[in-house]
């Protein structure tokens, strides 16, 4: 197992891709110090794979600023978020692909 974090800043999706023979396990995301005092604004987490668009959480700075996750990525996919006043750093770790995929994996590859 390797540690794996991504900043991903405002405005900018960014796109993450495991290393060859690797799964991404997505774990956490926790909202940065923000710009301005925007604590009642509802922050939405996306991920893209395969040209699809998911919410994966909605974070609030003043009642939910972080959020855990078991999500598997066995290859790219894109991590954007809504919040204009900030960045959403994600961590998680890298693991090796077994030769029997996980049936949870199955909607990823659809």
């Amino acid at each position: 197992m390797e540690f794996w974090g991504e900043e991903v800043k405002a405005g900018v999706p960014t796109k993450v891709k495991p290393h060859a023979g690797c799964l991404l396990h997505l774990s956490q995301a926790v909202l940065g110090e923000a710009k301005k005092d925007k604590a009642s604004e509802p922050v939405l987490l996306s991920v893209k794979i395969d040209g699809k668009k998911f919410v994966i959480a909605t974070l609030k700075s003043d009642s939910i600023p972080q959020w855990s996750f078991d999500l598997v990525f066995p290859k790219e996919f894109e991590l954007s978020h809504n919040w204009k006043h900030g960045s959403v750093y994600f961590t998680g770790y890298l693991s090796d692909a077994v030769d029997e995929p996980y049936p949870f994996l199955y909607f990823i590859s659809l």
